[in-house]
């Protein structure tokens, strides 16, 4: 009895002391939240390389697990080494036959507009001084469009003065980007070659410390996660794909400029659901009508078009039930995910969402099958007393 008390009178000490730190810590925290952020950025800039390096590795996965399936039995030595450079190969071909359509065309349309842009000046003077001519401009709106033309003028040399350590800052940045992506290739070749190994030592790690309760769940969330994103990341690329071709066969049937930029921009942007369709549209129509603003307009009305047959037709075919989302979930999680982490959250929220949507669902259908059972039963006890 005495044994019993002394352990309660430990345990309860114990959590009063937990209690008292955390309550510290917390204080100290709210007191102090901007050196909190500022350690977690920190944090977070020294993980960038590992987190980038699994989105790779994740991607990389599905070609590699392609190859492995296919690769003879018999290479035992080196088969999942194969596999992972076959498979970044693949995908390296892929995103510099990209840069190979996007880069020249992108040049050609920044030479074509700057060689246009003086006739466009000539254009706009010409018209101004013809409403000068006829009396159509009063002296007052003449006097504000000097003022907000010095306006502008200051404007333009400021921006000239600040733009050298601006560009500076940008430089440093596209350099320490290149680092990172370099070591998060290098990240994610050792997580596809040892992904076996990291498995099970994260299994090991789960089971040694965790109760047997908290390591299947963790094994369920892990096999829910895996089968999610690689059902949405095949179908998104699959889709993005077939939209690009045929956005690129309608360009050639309207005669659109820049067919294989514009297939290209509508291809990639489509990776995004919603937001995405929007964005490679406006894009697209933005660089036709730098050649022909009519076109421009018609490309508006063609890409509608084609958003529409490929939401109604080919999602639902390709990509189908793989979030098991409706539409309204699906905008909140791009929503949230966009505002929390930009680009990343567009293109991740909406499976995370479906899985944190899966495991809410599946523990309130558990619910309410318990309380179901209980209330059967209680019924029954009535009937027989």
């Amino acid at each position: 009895m005495f044994h019993k008390n002394q352990k309660l009178k430990g345990v309860t000490i114990r959590q009063m002391f937990l209690l008292i730190t955390y309550t510290i810590v917390l204080i100290w925290g709210i007191l102090n939240y901007s050196q909190v952020l500022g350690v977690l950025q920190m944090v977070l800039d020294l993980l960038k390389p590992f987190v980038y390096g699994f989105m790779i590795a994740f991607i990389f996965n599905i070609p590699m697990t392609f190859f492995l399936q296919r690769l003879p039995i018999s290479i035992k030595k080196g088969r999942k080494v194969i596999a992972a450079t076959l498979a970044m190969l693949v995908i390296l071909m892929i995103i510099s036959f990209i840069f190979r359509i996007v880069v020249p065309t992108l040049v050609d349309s920044i030479a074509s507009l700057a060689a246009a842009f003086p006739k466009y000046a000539q254009d706009i003077q010409v018209y101004v001084e013809k409403m000068i001519s006829t009396h159509q401009i009063s002296e007052t709106y003449l006097q504000q469009l000097d003022k907000y033309t010095g306006q502008i003028q200051d404007y333009i040399l400021n921006i000239l003065k600040t733009g050298v350590p601006q560009l500076l800052t940008a430089a440093s940045g596209i350099a320490s980007s290149l680092a990172n992506l370099f070591m998060a290739i290098v990240i994610a070749v050792y997580l596809l070659v040892s992904k076996e190994k990291l498995l099970n030592q994260t299994k090991r790690f789960l089971y040694a410390f965790c109760s047997e309760r908290v390591y299947r769940f963790c094994g369920k969330v892990g096999h829910l996660t895996t089968t999610t994103f690689t059902s949405f990341v095949t179908g998104q690329l699959l889709e993005a794909i077939i939209i690009g071709i045929l956005c690129y066969i309608g360009c050639l049937i309207f005669r659109f400029p820049y067919a294989p930029i514009l297939s290209v921009i509508i291809g990639c942007t489509n990776v995004i659901p919603i937001f995405g369709a929007i964005m490679g549209v406006g894009l697209s129509a933005l660089l036709v009508a730098f050649v022909d603003p009519l076109q421009g307009v018609f490309f508006v009305i063609f890409g509608i078009f084609l958003q529409q047959f490929e939401s109604n037709l080919i999602y639902p075919r390709v990509v189908g039930t793989t979030v098991g989302l409706s539409g309204l979930w699906v905008l909140f999680a791009i929503t949230i995910g966009g505002g929390l982490f930009q680009l990343p959250g567009m293109l991740l929220g909406l499976p995370v969402f479906s899985i944190i949507y899966t495991l809410l669902k599946e523990e309130m259908n558990r619910r309410i099958q318990i309380k179901q059972t209980k209330k059967i039963l209680i019924e029954q006890e009535d009937e027989t007393c």
